[in-house]
């Protein structure tokens, strides 16, 4: 049986791909990263895991967003600078953005 751990490294790991993959589709097209484009790139990447039948539903959920961070201006330049939490998708979507291209 596959072990607890293993499990969430699974939907973690899938998930930096996915926004990966996302965030290049971005890059390539010249989008900016805006606020409203990281809760889009956010959205995707979790209806794609969403439908993965090989991760389990349960270590997706965890991945899903808690309402602790208001939603900035739409149109706003997107910066860690500017909050004291932030939930995990987001990080990983930043540093797809500027460190993984």
């Amino acid at each position: 049986m596959e072990s607890e751990i293993a499990k969430l490294d699974a939907v973690q790991s899938r998930l930096r791909e996915v926004i990966r993959s996302i965030v290049q589709r971005h890059v390539a097209k010249g989008n900016a990263l805006s606020w409203q484009l990281m809760f889009d790139i956010e959205e995707e990447a979790l209806r794609l895991l969403d439908a993965d039948p090989g991760l389990d539903a349960h270590y997706i959920r965890l991945m899903v967003p808690l309402p602790l961070v208001p939603q900035q201006k739409a149109g706003a330049p997107a910066g860690m600078q500017d909050l004291n939490a932030i939930r995990t998708t987001l990080w990983m979507i930043q540093e797809a953005y500027y460190h993984g291209r």
